[in-house]
């Protein structure tokens, strides 16, 4: 006889005492929802920071001349660093309290605004932002807490909550940061985050009880140094292989040193008499699955957002004519004479010329409104027939706007319709991805199975992002220019400008992961059978 030991068994009716966790399942509607909330609002800060800070670099960057080609680093340590930490703060959740490692989150988080928003030097302005990074793995945590608190009939809507929050980062985010850099400077972004965790620290740890589930197990140190590690070299090898160049000796040593670590991670725990977390329900499919499905997905989500921002925000004209300017300050030469010889090559039809206000204004906004609706829908969805099929209806969506987004990106119009469809499947992915986790893993390995899921999501963000730049790369906007020596003429690549072909090129590329997902999402056994809120493991 054989069994299925991944398909999800029949829910268990409850012990008689299951509440180990401290779970509010006497408690009153309103005291329950003010309690989620406050987790919701506190561990937003993570996307919210990161989309306000983004749309910043280039007026970070000329406030700190001595950064360079190096300012893109302000990003790239967030990844760094949070995927290095993830991890280890997840299984620290499980083994000292939920709310204690959040807390000790967020004054890292506060301590890291408060050194940007002051200092003059780029080293502690990187020294800040590490500090902020550290706050990735709140997401992860919160979910573990909520699994703890909320009554089981509210957990999977309270994870699809927490899993696109309440709109503050996706929807606020850009007018927010439009307005305070344009009314002061980029510093009242840093000073805007130090107000809004000073004010939430304390309302959180007078709201927000601790859970009682804490592991008695210490701490996996080497296992924690050999992910950590490895996580940290392989992400860096992927935010700067296109500089370095993905074949160069020196790249490849990063990205060899942690594929070395991570494989010595897997090999350790296998031995450890304590791991990090149970390699046996790393490999089960009810997990494996889940984290490849959220490696290829991410690739998705890194790219569109990255995408369709950096195409909308491409003017046309002002690109030729800052060309134009730059061939006639070199040469002397009257820029009305060089409009008629300059020929520049290639097609920037997905150009709009957007303001980062204006972007929000047409897309962004539009597009993060659905999925603050699909997230808690998907976790309600779950409840009652089986967090599979909005997993898989979020995979096939996501999937057909690469596809939309490869055909049609040439007016403002196109972006908006498929970028408001895309919001509906993003929404549904993060708030079934989350639920299945929490129906995958035991209470006591919540925290670092949410991390291991965040840290996926952190390489398969990096690798399409990877990608990009080695599609676009290839597809640079060119001018032509004519030998005033009467030779052959010289075509030279505008930096930073690629054609539609490129852009083009890149989403099909998505579309093709998209349908590794739908494929994977299609043969999972897991979520067949309606969401218990974490009690079939």
């Amino acid at each position: 006889m054989s069994v299925n030991v991944d398909a999800s068994p029949v829910p268990p009716d409850p012990p008689a005492e299951e509440n180990v966790t401290g779970r509010l399942e006497g408690a009153s509607k309103a005291r329950v929802f003010t309690i989620l909330a406050v987790i919701v609002l506190f561990s937003e800060v993570v996307p919210l920071q990161y989309s306000m800070v983004s749309t910043a670099v280039q007026k970070v960057g000329m406030d700190f001349p001595s950064a360079g080609d190096n300012v893109s680093w302000m990003i790239i340590i967030l990844g760094l660093v949070g995927g290095a930490t993830t991890p280890i703060l997840g299984k620290l959740a499980d083994l000292l309290g939920k709310k204690l490692v959040l807390f000790s989150c967020s004054i890292a988080f506060l301590a890291g605004s408060l050194i940007c928003a002051l200092t003059h030097s780029w080293a502690m302005f990187l020294v800040g932002r590490g500090l902020e990074a550290t706050a990735f793995a709140m997401a992860a945590i919160a979910a573990g807490l909520i699994r703890d608190l909320m009554p089981r009939k509210y957990v999977p809507l309270s994870i699809g909550v927490i899993a696109t929050g309440f709109g503050v980062s996706a929807l606020a985010s850009p007018f927010l940061a439009g307005w305070l850099t344009d009314h002061w400077s980029w510093r009242s972004i840093f000073w805007f985050l130090t107000i809004y965790m000073l004010v939430l620290i304390p309302v959180f740890w007078l709201v927000v009880p601790e859970t009682k589930l804490k592991v008695h197990q210490k701490l996996d140190w080497i296992g924690s140094v050999l992910v950590g590690a490895g996580a940290a070299l392989a992400l860096v090898y992927l935010s700067n292989g296109q500089q370095w160049g993905w074949g160069r000796f020196t790249a490849y040593i990063y990205l060899v040193g942690g594929i070395v670590l991570l494989v010595a991670f897997y090999q350790w725990e296998l031995r450890a008499p304590e791991p990090i977390m149970d390699p046996k329900l790393l490999r089960t499919p009810r997990v494996s699955i889940v984290l490849a499905i959220g490696l290829f997905s991410n690739m998705i989500i890194g790219v569109q957002a990255y995408a369709v921002a950096y195409m909308a925000q491409i003017d046309k004209q002002v690109v030729d004519n800052g060309v134009i300017q730059g061939f006639a300050a070199q040469s002397g030469t009257s820029p009305d004479i060089l409009r008629q010889a300059l020929v520049f090559d290639g097609d920037l039809g997905y150009a709009l010329g957007f303001s980062l206000m204006a972007l929000a204004v047409h897309i962004t906004a539009w597009q993060a409104i659905p999925g603050m609706f699909s997230g808690p829908a998907a976790g309600e969805w779950g409840k009652r027939k089986g967090l599979r099929q909005p997993y898989l209806v979020a995979m096939v969506v996501m999937t057909l706007t690469m596809v939309m987004y490869a055909l049609w990106h040439g007016s403002w119009v196109q972006l908006l319709i498929i970028s408001i469809i895309y919001g509906i499947a993003f929404g549904m992915y993060y708030g079934a991805a989350n639920n299945l986790i929490v129906e995958a893993v035991p209470q006591e390995q919540q925290g670092i199975g949410a991390s291991m899921l965040g840290l996926t999501q952190s390489f398969g963000s990096a690798v399409g992002t990877a990608i990009l730049t080695a599609i676009v790369s290839a597809h640079p906007y060119q001018v032509i220019a004519p030998s005033a020596t009467g030779g052959p003429p010289t075509t030279v690549d505008i930096p930073q400008v690629y054609t539609d072909q490129g852009w083009t090129m890149v989403f099909w590329a998505m579309a093709a992961a998209g349908l590794v997902c739908v494929v994977l999402a299609w043969i999972m056994r897991a979520g067949r059978t309606p969401a218990t809120g974490g009690t079939l493991h």
